[in-house]
């Protein structure tokens, strides 16, 4: 089950804040591969996945730009109805919280990718692992590296 080092940036509300961001990554040549913004109304936290976490680290540091780590499961699902729901469920059958997640979905049927942040990483990664309509994800990052 792949696993991902997240990072968490604080962020103000406010036009162009987003594309400062992206544009620090993209000078650097990391590439953001996962995003989730929270909703908020004058500050919130940006999470991203990228190719290379070092790098990402080290180009937030230069830039003087506070942010955190997290490791996260990122995990493929077929786009089917009930592929959510059956993934959630194996979690929550053996106690494992779900902190929050996000994901995207192809929309032509070919999959898509959902990214977990739990209470028991190691737990989660083997109860998903064992089985059913879920599949270790393939094109993440880190099997990249």
């Amino acid at each position: 089950m792949p696993r991902q080092m997240q990072i968490s940036i604080p962020m103000t509300n406010e036009v162009g804040a987003l594309c400062r961001l992206c544009g620090i990554m993209a000078l650097a040549k990391v590439n953001i591969a996962g995003l989730a913004i929270e909703d908020c109304s004058d500050e919130g936290f940006v999470r991203i996945i990228v190719d290379d976490p070092s790098k990402a680290v080290k180009t937030l540091k230069e830039a003087g730009i506070p942010y955190s780590q997290q490791e996260v499961l990122m995990i493929d699902l077929e786009n089917r109805p009930g592929a959510l729901q059956r993934a959630s469920a194996k979690l929550a059958e053996v106690g494992i919280n779900i902190h929050y997640a996000y994901g995207t979905a192809d929309l032509y049927g070919r999959g898509g990718a959902l990214v977990l942040r739990v209470s028991d990483l190691d737990k989660a990664a083997a109860i998903l692992e064992a089985g059913g309509p879920e599949r270790p994800a393939s094109n993440s990052p880190a099997n990249n590296a």
